[in-house]
């Protein structure tokens, strides 16, 4: 819950991120999720940005969840696709670092 409340940077209420929790636990628990820090990061920003532009019905949300991460964020993914995703999560740590 704390990675989405970082990422939604105080732009939603508890019960719109509690929503959002839900489709990403039921999400990150397939077997096919590839369970990383970095592929977790950025389907978790992924969620909060499609909240954010209106996909706030659960179902729906939960589907296209499902099918982005089915897409983007499982363990058959490309290399090349992989090697983007570690690249984009180094970087927000090392900006993290600096903030904090």
């Amino acid at each position: 819950m704390e990675r989405l409340k970082r990422l939604a940077q105080g732009g939603l209420s508890q019960n719109e991120l509690e929503v959002i929790k839900r489709v990403f636990d039921l999400v990150t628990r397939q077997s096919w999720f590839d369970d990383t820090q970095y592929s977790r990061e950025g389907f978790a920003a992924a969620l909060v940005s499609l909240f954010r532009c209106g996909m706030n019905n659960p179902t729906q949300l939960e589907r296209i969840a499902m099918f982005w991460a089915l897409s983007d964020f499982s363990k058959s993914m490309s290399n090349a696709q992989r090697t983007k995703l570690r690249s984009l999560y180094g970087r927000y740590e090392a900006e993290r670092q600096v903030c904090y």
